[in-house]
């Protein structure tokens, strides 16, 4: 791990520049933001070869049934706990619209990712952003699927279930929080993600689900930091 030249606030790098703000020749960018472009160029090409994927309508193309079998479904807890435990590491390099990639892509890579690779290096950064469902898919999934057996009738628990979960957002967000702990003032990072999904919720009508797992995986990703620099 690598160490700032100055402990800011917000510890981004800019994607042509290494931690001490030197520019990177194309191979020293190759070398030391590996994960982030491998990531990118992995995702644009699931889009240019399949496509986007879909969220509810699995019953159309081949591509689009095929990215629905890899993308994350709250009901394989208890119907497929292998395919559960396989799509949480598919379903990030799912997404399913325009939009949606590109908010992983430029926020997420771009900014996020590719400066906690340039602090921490590729290793923790893959282990941090590829963990993310790991650490709040079991959560969630034994959260809905209880809740559904108590509450059958409640929409937010079957809402949980019509739907499958995917794309980049989480692991950024995991990201995000690790990124938190090289700032001077952790706590103002980690209440960002809090007030962007407030504001997502209560103005764009985002739904709670993806806010609560936003959220979970900031805080997860700060703590999951820590405990990888104690070790």
């Amino acid at each position: 791990m690598k160490n700032p030249e100055n402990n800011r606030i917000f510890p981004f790098v800019w994607p042509w520049k290494g931690v001490n703000n030197q520019t990177l020749s194309w191979t020293q960018l190759a070398k030391q933001k590996a994960f982030s472009i491998s990531y990118l160029i992995v995702i644009w090409s699931i889009i240019g070869i399949l496509g986007f994927a879909s969220t509810r309508n699995c019953e159309g193309s081949w591509q689009i049934a095929l990215q629905c079998d890899f993308a994350f479904w709250v009901k394989n807890l208890r119907e497929d706990p292998l395919i559960f435990v396989r799509n949480m590491f598919t379903t990030l390099f799912l997404h399913n619209g325009f939009d949606h990639i590109l908010f992983v892509s430029v926020i997420g890579i771009l900014i996020i990712v590719q400066s906690h690779e340039a602090i921490f290096g590729f290793k923790t950064t893959a282990l941090i952003f590829i963990s993310a469902y790991m650490t709040v898919a079991p959560f969630f999934g034994a959260f809905y699927t209880v809740g559904l057996d108590l509450y059958p009738d409640s929409q937010f628990m079957q809402f949980a279930f019509a739907r499958n979960w995917m794309g980049g957002s989480i692991g950024m967000f995991q990201v995000y929080g690790a990124l938190a702990t090289k700032s001077r003032k952790p706590l103002v990072m980690l209440m960002i993600p809090v007030f962007f999904e407030l504001f997502n919720l209560f103005v764009f009508g985002i739904d709670l689900h993806i806010s609560l797992m936003h959220v979970m995986s900031t805080f997860v990703g700060y703590g999951l930091s820590l405990w990888l620099v104690k070790k």
